[in-house]
């Protein structure tokens, strides 16, 4: 939080009072600093449960009084609980105040739910799950709050009638993920109405996407600032993209987003363009993906106002079939299209492609201003383990 600059009283805001202050006027107006302190710290209580570390209560919405900030835990509705006050993460995330953290004790959990109340803490014991169960179908989590912390749980198996079904459906603003494993979803996360900072660390991502309109992450332009740092997207599935972003402002970094052997699409794709920065990623194209591009960039409408892109540090790897008879005949036949572009751009601002190590690329690709990148034409001439192995992401 920013330093509190103390500000005195200006007597002249106050009414004027004939003749001499009474001491009753003095005390008040001495005490106003202090006041200004108060409200100022009270509302730093409200901020987001992730930049409120350390804080023991808060003051309960409405009220004006301080209260503990409490720990719901919760156990699956089948089986027999064990130290929960809570039967299922609906019974507890209705009791729940603002400030609260709600515990998902380890277990499955065949339920979905809305959350409503702001500055909340959702939190898994290791091994709770939330499994094949969507809300407003839409999303196993329906994030309706401003301000709210998930964390630490498993989310799989959520679809939906219109195909993009999604773990988590953002509609409010200013939400962290962290340590979340996706997996075998329609969608992994998916962003509606809500705005503000999205930021997503730490998390894994695996086999999510269908019907080419459903991907591992995708988040909608009226997000500002969207952060994706230290996670892994792999194998996504049915025609999808790994990160689909129109958010205002992109950023991609310290990331492995790789296709293996997943039918997937482009490992990130930028549509409206933006503020853009894709650094220190390990990104993979494996041999059945669907689309030679490893990055697009602003090639749908409308885009945003400001536009430019910085990719830089990153390791980028194709890994397309051994070149032969049966890829020569697929690709002259227009079964196998040549795999290998490093990125396709009709960004109207400047994009920097840096320091990069590219793998196996046929080719740069358009609309990049490239500066000491290096290229190799295999994983063993670059001093890579073969496919499928990974490199750490670059830290």
């Amino acid at each position: 939080m920013p330093a509190l600059d103390m500000v005195e009283a200006d007597e002249s805001s106050l009414p004027a009072r004939p003749g001499r202050l009474d001491n009753r006027t003095r005390d008040f107006r001495r005490s106003v600093p202090l006041l200004l302190a108060a409200v100022l710290l009270l509302g730093d209580a409200h901020a987001s449960p992730r930049n409120s570390v350390g804080l023991e209560s808060i003051t309960a919405a409405g009220s004006g009084t301080a209260r503990d900030r409490r720990t719901l835990r919760a156990c699956p509705l089948r089986g027999v609980p064990s130290g929960c006050r809570y039967h299922g993460l609906r019974d507890a995330l209705a009791a729940a105040l603002p400030g609260d953290h709600v515990v998902l004790a380890p277990g499955v959990y065949e339920e979905g739910a809305v959350i409503a109340t702001p500055n909340l803490v959702l939190r898994g014991e290791p091994g709770a799950h939330l499994r094949g169960h969507a809300v407003e179908g839409k999303a196993a989590l329906v994030v309706k709050a401003n301000d709210v912390l998930i964390e630490g749980i498993e989310c799989s198996g959520i679809a939906v009638r219109d195909n993009n079904g999604a773990c988590i459906r953002i509609e409010g603003d200013d939400l962290t993920v962290r340590n979340v494993h996706f997996h075998d979803n329609q969608q992994g996360i998916l962003s509606g109405p809500g705005r503000g900072v999205l930021l997503v660390e730490g998390s894994l991502f695996e086999r999510n996407g269908f019907g080419g309109q459903a991907h591992g992450v995708y988040i909608g332009p009226t997000i500002e600032t969207f952060i994706f740092r230290g996670n892994r997207i792999l194998a996504t599935t049915g025609a999808g993209h790994g990160l689909k972003s129109r958010a205002q402002q992109t950023i991609v970094e310290n990331s492995v987003i790789a296709g293996l052997d997943g039918h997937d699409s482009r490992a990130i794709d930028l549509p409206n363009g933006g503020e853009v920065v894709i650094r220190g990623n390990v990104l993979q194209k494996g041999p059945n993906s669907d689309n030679g591009q490893m990055i697009g960039l602003a090639l749908e409408g409308p885009l945003h106002e400001v536009n430019e892109a910085l990719i830089e540090d990153n390791l980028v790897i194709f890994d397309t079939l051994p070149v032969g008879l049966v890829q020569s005949l697929g690709q002259a036949l227009g079964l196998m299209p040549p795999k290998g572009t490093v990125i396709r751009s009709e960004s109207p601002g400047e994009v920097i492609l840096r320091n990069n190590i590219i793998v196996g690329a046929r080719e740069i690709g358009s609309g990049a201003i490239e500066q000491d990148n290096r290229i190799h034409q295999s994983r063993r001439e670059a001093g890579l383990p073969p496919y499928p192995a990974l490199p750490e992401a670059v830290q």
